[in-house]
């Protein structure tokens, strides 16, 4: 629980990159997690992205409530709860100082892998 910030974001299609923090001139993203109850969080995801200096920037802001299930100490999967994204398969891996959600967006069928810093 807390307030982590972002340190980078990748989406694919079949193992293929299609877009990274690596590809936009700017960005700044922080996740801020809440817990609930035993076993839900609240994720509150915002972000700020900026393509090219010369471009306006898009802002993001969406929260969602998870499910956690614990496979192990530092990996498990999370089950939205809102019923517009139940399908999204996520996946998440605790390290020492980074937080990982990868999501395969069931509609699309691209993956797309959120790392955020601890502190």
């Amino acid at each position: 629980m807390g307030t982590f910030r972002g340190v980078s974001f990748s989406l694919e299609k079949n193992g293929v990159p299609i877009f990274s923090n690596k590809d936009v001139h700017y960005n700044k993203s922080t996740l801020q997690i809440t817990k609930v109850s035993s076993h839900m969080y609240d994720f509150a995801f915002a972000v700020y992205l900026q393509y090219a200096p010369e471009t306006k920037a898009l802002t993001e802001t969406r929260i969602d409530r998870y499910r956690v299930i614990w496979k192990t100490k530092t990996m498990g999967t999370l089950i939205n709860q809102q019923e517009e994204y139940d399908k999204e398969l996520s996946e998440f891996l605790l390290l020492a100082d980074n937080f990982t959600i990868k999501s395969l967006v069931s509609t699309s069928g691209i993956i797309e892998t959120q790392t955020y810093k601890i502190e």
